[in-house]
């Protein structure tokens, strides 16, 4: 895989990582320069064309703003707009003034990511507690609950998956790919981007006839760990997740 980052500055927190150092590595060897903030709220003026971000949500919105850069993410509502056959569970949303008509338990999590912890809820005082003080108009999704016994994250460029890793369980991962390449070329996604992707339990679900890989959710490149992928994969799709704006 090629890459090239001349002329072009990946900002980077200060704050030693594993998963970031790998990429700057790359980035730096590809010929570009790596600039490791401390005070991202006060970053030196640096060309928004050739500024690229990554790393934690508040860093990368927050350099974002002062540089003068977009940061390209998924939609909030991507899975509700996959078709079944990608996501294999029940999916709606609501909002939260809706909360009392759901079934539970159920997985909740917010469009606007954060809101609330995403996992399953058992009740809808369980859910009205976690989201006291939200309005009632707070957009949510709702999955049945499902148990997946292995997970991958994808990383995906121009409709192609650049790198595939598990990083929970263990699995041969020629249907992770070829699923994770399906939701790839779907009009709802957005390049780049990264991609989870999980295999539903056979031993949890026995009943089901929908076993196989699923999609769990969608992540902006500037925000996600590597979760095993190559960095060389992640470095390409992070110099493309921020441009100016």
């Amino acid at each position: 895989m090629a890459l090239v980052t001349t002329d072009l500055t990946l900002v980077i927190s200060d704050k030693p990582d594993l998963e970031r150092d790998a990429v700057a590595e790359v980035w730096s060897a590809a010929g570009g320069e790596v600039l490791r903030l401390g005070r991202f709220w006060d970053p030196p003026p640096i060309d928004p064309r050739r500024a690229r971000v990554y790393g934690a949500d508040a860093f990368c919105h927050v350099v974002a703003q002062k540089l003068g850069l977009a940061l390209v993410s998924p939609p909030d509502d991507l899975l509700l707009r996959l078709p079944p056959a990608v996501t294999r569970r029940a999916l709606h949303g609501v909002t939260l003034a809706d909360a009392a008509t759901l079934a539970f338990p159920s997985f909740v999590k917010s469009f606007v990511p954060k809101l609330i912890r995403s996992r399953v809820y058992g009740s809808v005082d369980e859910l009205l507690t976690e989201s006291h003080g939200l309005p009632p108009t707070t957009e949510l999704i709702v999955s049945e609950v499902v148990e997946f016994s292995v997970e991958a994250r994808a990383w995906i460029l121009d409709g192609q998956v650049l790198s595939i890793a598990c990083y929970e369980g263990t699995s041969d991962l020629a249907d992770a790919r070829a699923l994770a390449a399906t939701i790839a070329r779907d009009p709802a996604m957005v390049s780049p981007c990264v991609v989870d992707v999980g295999l539903i339990s056979a031993r949890a679900h026995a009943d089901r006839a929908d076993l196989g890989w699923a999609a769990i959710e969608a992540n902006a490149a500037w925000g996600s760990g590597l979760n095993g992928c190559d960095p060389l994969a992640a470095a390409a799709c992070i110099a493309r997740a921020s441009r100016a704006s």
